[in-house]
């Protein structure tokens, strides 16, 4: 029952919030995400990104407000992820070794996009 709750609550937030479209030719190679295009809306300073019907948490906000982590359409950094690959194999380590080493996966940069939810807040 929570979990209705929560995504009925999520919906009524998701129905009041601000959104604008945005695509992927707009950022070329700085677009952060996996999919060609979605929304991104503002509720209450929770940012999120709405792509195939799913709503993506793109700040902490929005983590907290119970959004669906972005991780799975969040784009790597294919030149670090090379970067990172080259360590591993220098240093006869997995590339898991080095990610965790460094911190984890890189992402590309996602701020472009939160800027741009963030407008849509005030």
């Amino acid at each position: 029952m929570c979990k209705t709750i929560l995504a009925f609550s999520i919906l009524a937030l998701s129905l009041a919030a601000t959104a604008k479209e945005i695509q992927q030719y707009s950022y070329g190679e700085s677009w952060p995400f996996t999919v060609e295009s979605g929304e991104i809306a503002c509720y209450e300073q929770a940012v999120f990104f709405i792509a195939n019907d799913i709503e993506y948490a793109v700040n902490g906000i929005a983590i907290s407000k119970g959004y669906v982590d972005i991780s799975p359409i969040w784009k790597v950094d294919s030149s670090m992820l090379e970067y990172q690959q080259s360590i591993a194999k220098q240093e006869n380590k997995t590339i898991q070794q080095v990610q965790d080493e460094m911190g984890g996966v890189t992402r590309v940069n996602i701020n472009p996009i939160l800027q741009e939810g963030l407008k849509l807040c005030k």
